[in-house]
């Protein structure tokens, strides 16, 4: 799980430093031209209302007097636009553009109103916290490629994802004391979760099999289709003699899982064409099958090991599921949080 985590702050930290590194001295807001997108609107109408207080040309928005400059912006936007210009349809570059622009926009929006928080009520991210998220961003980063070379792929610097790494920290700790003592779910809410989503605690039926392929292509005769079919039956009959399955499907197979000597793993129902899942799940285990014929071609299945549907216990997955509920918690309170900060901020839209 904590691989898992170290990745997602990897994508945090790259997204904060990619699109928000902006500094307050440096910001502002512009207003969406015509056509403008229903986030700019959305944007808007959470903004004070432009009469009661005029911004300089030169800002895009001002959030409690911190301000996001036009000029910047920009820069921002064409950086992105670099860097994702292959991906975008040419008739989609002005849409792309202006949702960029509005998301950067909110970003500043979002962050300043955080940093001011995290300022009122002092909370700071201890060196050790940041040595710990720093390790296991180093342990997760493709052991190919030294730290140097990550922080360059992404355009950030040392620093960059230093001050990142402790911002989300502090964060994290600004909706932990949202959260209170609420912050860890109960048994009874683990068992209740549980009790309401049964069906995602059921294993399918599934069965372990390996088979050997003799492909049909589109251009076979009806003389070439025979053949083949003489061809894997008489496979069939020298492993029931006795040879290999697995060698015979390595030298034979049209599949590529004849590398693993046919093996094709655990399969559930409905993964595959409808005649090889029928013999898949009516075979008995060890037993060589008939052959059997899909629009593939012709296959010889061998089921290893046949697995009951299962429904899992909830003392098996109680831990999951109390990491599941926590991340939950956590994001509903942190739009609760960004609501309440936004409701008190004075921010306007140019």
């Amino acid at each position: 799980m904590k691989n898992k985590n170290y990745l997602i702050w990897i994508a945090l930290i790259i997204l904060i430093a990619f699109v928000v590194g902006c500094s307050k001295d440096k910001d502002v807001k512009e207003t969406p031209a015509a056509g403008e997108t229903d986030q700019a609107q959305s944007l808007k109408d959470k903004s004070v209302p432009a009469k009661e207080k005029v911004l300089p040309d030169d800002v895009a928005v001002s959030v409690d007097g911190a301000v996001l400059v036009k000029t910047q912006l920009e820069k921002q936007i064409k950086d992105i636009m670099k860097t994702y210009q292959e991906q975008i349809p040419k008739d989609k570059i002005k849409e792309a553009q202006a949702n960029i622009k509005t998301q950067l926009i909110e970003n500043f929006i979002m962050r300043t109103v955080l940093e001011n928080e995290i300022k009122k009520k002092n909370v700071v991210a201890e060196e050790k916290e940041i040595k710990e998220v720093m390790d296991g961003i180093k342990a997760n980063i493709e052991p190919a490629q030294k730290l140097e070379e990550f922080l360059k792929a992404n355009k950030m610097t040392m620093d960059e994802l230093n001050k990142n790494i402790a911002y989300d920290i502090k964060v994290k700790k600004i909706v932990a004391m949202e959260l209170g003592d609420k912050a860890k779910p109960t048994r009874k809410e683990i068992s209740k979760f549980y009790d309401e989503n049964k069906e995602k605690f059921i294993v399918p039926e599934s069965v372990h099999l390996r088979h050997i392929l003799i492909a049909i292509k589109e251009k076979d005769d009806d003389k070439t289709k025979a053949e083949k079919k003489t061809k894997i039956e008489n496979l069939r009959q020298q492993i029931i003699g006795g040879a290999s399955f697995a060698e015979v499907a390595k030298k034979n197979s049209d599949c590529p899982s004849k590398e693993s000597g046919g093996d094709l793993g655990t399969i559930t129902r409905g993964q595959t064409v409808k005649p090889f899942e029928d013999a898949a799940f009516s075979q008995k285990i060890k037993v060589v099958g008939p052959v059997i014929s899909t629009d593939f071609g012709y296959h010889i299945i061998e089921v290893l090991e046949r697995n009951p549907e299962k429904k899992v216990a909830l003392n098996e997955v109680k831990e999951k599921i109390s990491e599941y509920l926590e991340q939950q918690k956590q994001t509903e309170a942190f739009a609760a949080l960004m609501d309440r900060l936004r409701s008190k901020a004075e921010i306007i839209i140019n």
